[in-house]
């Protein structure tokens, strides 16, 4: 019985990682415009929210991602990315309605309100883009 032992210098580990880090704050960041982007560019009108004379905010139909209602104040400017680590990161939403936008809820009168998606999207969107890139990166192309 034998085994072999494939000898790799640490410094092609080291740009690994480098190029790694780089790849996944990219993917977080793409991720971050996709989601802003699909808020920013009007899915539709749907619903009229009464008593907006001024500024009328059309609701997005049911499965697109919601219409901006405060520009990049609104959900949109609430989203941001940040690397957590040398090879992780996050996509933060801070506005308090984004997550029940992202994924539906059960109104106060106990009608149901169908999901406006806009994360879910933009992570695949990404995902074949940064699954290419993680896939050279371990073969050791950059």
């Amino acid at each position: 019985m034998g085994f072999s032992l494939k000898k790799v210098r640490l410094d092609s580990y080291q740009r690994n990682l480098s190029a790694l880090s780089v790849a996944v704050g990219n993917a977080a960041a793409n991720i971050e415009g996709n989601a802003k982007d699909s808020i920013m560019m009007s899915s539709g009108q749907y619903k009229k929210y009464p008593g907006r004379k001024e500024h009328p905010h059309w609701s997005s139909p049911p499965g697109t991602p919601p219409n901006a209602d405060m520009g990049d104040s609104g959900l949109a400017g609430s989203i941001q990315s940040k690397m957590t680590g040398k090879t992780s990161a996050e996509v933060n939403v801070g506005a308090k309605y984004g997550i029940p936008l992202e994924l539906g809820w059960t109104s106060k009168s106990g009608g149901t309100v169908p999901a406006r998606p806009f994360l879910r999207p933009a992570v695949e969107k990404e995902a074949p883009a940064f699954q290419a890139a993680v896939k050279s990166i371990l073969k050791g192309n950059k």
